[in-house]
């Protein structure tokens, strides 16, 4: 019995020491667990830290090169304000430029794209860009140095190439016969210039010829292939799986078999403007994420308009941002050229991409599933190029958008004579001082040819005194000028006590004298001692200085006879018509 109690007590206390044993290894795994989740959590904390750190320095730099950039550009006194009034501002529409961007023509393309291929003259396109990569392999295509990002604006094309930033998002391509791809400039920002085709297994883009110009109201739709003739073989077509590859051009297809892919594929492009901003849509986001081996993000579409093109800029993924450089392009002058032309084509022979399908049976059907898919609306823009050059005689455009009238383009110099700064309005003389007779103690009254041609002498100073060599004598009927003044044709003078009055001479002559006379035209009358010189000369009635005020201004009450005798003297000439009055002379 005491054997049985001793061996049960041994059990116990070995159980009893196990259990311990037990108890204290599972505390040490969980310490342990313990420390290694705290280590952990600490890493996870500094790497934290360290990329909040790197995010604010990075900020830091932006701000503080935004801030170099703003102090260097020159800005109007009403950036200024603006940007005073508005500082916190934020942008609601990111994908738009700035206002306040700085314009440039078409020498930015010009001189910043000259070390990367060589400019071409052509008689039809104007100056065309032909890049270096084209001219030494008859393969190479735009759109396929690079990747396509989705953004706000639609597909974006990011390049790889330092000539991008101007040939994938201004302008068009085309491809001439025995030369290759050559790029034709523009003023339009968009984020890619392609035509799209689409199935559930491929993914297609051509670029865009010359002739497809952009309308706001219109834009480019899904019968851009039909409209502009884009051949088979302008396209690169991709499998749907490989669309969001980093490189396209490691997905790309053979082009041999782009005739039997554009049968199984619908053109799907959609180009349309909306809120300042050219949108490329094309194919679905969403079915391309789904069958896409490469997740395709979702960006949001930053254009810098203030870029420095001095270094070739490149596109830049910033966090969820897709910063590009778009700087603001106004139409070419007339003066604006290349530095370097390299060649002239008179004649440039274009390859639609045609000519390279051997089967023209099969090419007819690729061409009539074309024209089937879609159908261009009646307000297509026309499909004719229109080059973009100003005449030879425009004046530069304005620097920020301004225009240039038609006023202000410079014209053959022409011969002007100087004139006076004022001239003065001729005034009539009352008839009351018009003529005189002989007799200074008898005044005659005036016939009716003098009425009708009265003296008109100018609202001004007096004029400067004449010569006794320019007196005024009667001449023949002499057809008055626009610098001269009426002849008066005196009646002849009847022998006193006669009894014959003096009649009008000459009448039906000096009615049509008058009526082509301008009395706005004509020279200012002689002063006093040039009519004292003509009363010598033979004449029966003389004129004599005008009454008024010594500056030679008529006075307001002679202002007002003159007013009264011009009424009474037109109702005598309207009744002179039929009957010519005879005033008779007083002795």
């Amino acid at each position: 019995m005491k054997k049985f109690f001793l061996v049960s007590a041994v059990i116990a206390l070995a159980s009893l020491c196990s259990c311990q044993k037990q108890q204290s290894d599972s505390e040490k795994d969980a310490e342990v667990e313990r420390r290694v989740q705290e280590r952990l959590a600490a890493e996870r904390q500094t790497q934290q830290q360290q990329q909040l750190d790197q995010r604010q320095v990075d900020l830091d730099a932006r701000e503080k090169a935004l801030a170099e950039k703003e102090s260097a550009a020159p800005t109007t006194p009403g950036q200024t304000e603006q940007a005073e009034s508005e500082p916190n501002e934020p942008e609601s529409r990111p994908h738009a430029p700035r206002e306040s961007a700085i314009t440039t023509g078409h020498s930015t393309f010009y001189n910043k794209l000259e070390p990367y291929g060589d400019w071409i003259e052509t008689n039809d396109y104007g100056y065309v860009f032909h890049p270096r990569e084209a001219a030494s392999s008859v393969r190479w295509r735009p759109y396929t140095d690079g990747r396509w990002v989705y953004t706000d604006a639609g597909w974006t094309w990011i390049s790889e190439e330092p000539f991008g930033w101007a040939t994938y998002h201004y302008g068009r391509w085309t491809r001439l016969r025995g030369i290759g791809w050559v790029w034709v400039p523009g003023n339009q920002w968009a984020p890619a210039w392609v035509s799209w085709r689409k199935s559930n297994d491929y993914v297609g883009w051509a670029p865009l010829p010359p002739e497809a110009s952009f309308d706001q109201r219109t834009g480019i739709r899904n019968w851009s292939d039909s409209y502009y003739d884009v051949g088979p073989d302008q396209y690169c077509f991709v499998a749907s799986r490989e669309f969001g590859a980093p490189r396209v051009e490691q997905t790309l297809l053979p082009p041999e078999r782009n005739v039997a892919i554009i049968n199984q594929t619908t053109n799907v492009t959609k180009i349309t403007y909306n809120n300042t901003t050219i949108v490329n849509e094309g194919p679905s986001y969403d079915e391309l994420r789904a069958t896409s081996r490469e997740p395709i993000q979702r960006f949001r579409l930053e254009r810098n308009a203030n870029v420095d093109v001095s270094t070739p800029p490149r596109s830049q993924v910033r966090g969820d941002a897709v910063v590009i450089a778009a700087p603001v392009i106004v139409p070419p002058t007339a003066n604006e050229r290349p530095p370097t032309v390299k060649q002239t084509i008179t004649v440039a022979a274009v390859d639609l991409g045609w000519a390279a399908i051997a089967n023209q049976d099969e090419a007819k059907r690729t061409r009539e599933k074309m024209k089937s898919e879609a159908t261009p609306p009646p307000n297509a823009p026309p499909k004719k190029f229109v080059r973009a050059a100003a005449p030879e005689n425009a004046t530069p455009p304005v620097t920020g958008g301004g225009t240039t009238s038609a006023a202000s383009t410079p014209t053959a110099p022409q011969t002007t004579t100087p004139v006076a700064t004022s001239t003065p309005k001729p005034a009539m003389i009352p008839r009351s001082v018009v003529t005189s007779s002989p007799s200074p103690s008898a005044p005659a009254s005036p016939t009716a040819s003098q009425r009708r041609g009265r003296l008109l002498v100018p609202r001004g100073p007096p004029t400067p005194s004449v010569s006794p060599a320019s007196t005024m004598t009667p001449t023949p009927s002499k057809r008055p000028t626009a610098i001269e003044e009426p002849t008066l044709i005196p009646a002849p003078s009847a022998p006193p006590g006669s009894g014959q009055s003096q009649q009008p001479m000459g009448r039906g002559k000096f009615k049509s004298q008058a009526q082509k006379f301008n009395p706005r035209k004509v020279q200012p009358m002689p002063s006093a001692s040039a009519s004292a010189t003509a009363s010598s000369a033979p004449s029966p009635a003389t004129t004599s200085t005008p009454s008024g005020s010594p500056s030679g201004n008529p006075t307001k009450q002679e202002k007002k006879e003159q007013k009264r005798e011009e009424r009474k003297e037109l109702k005598g000439e309207r009744k002179a018509e039929n009957a010519v009055p005879s005033p008779s002379v007083s002795p």
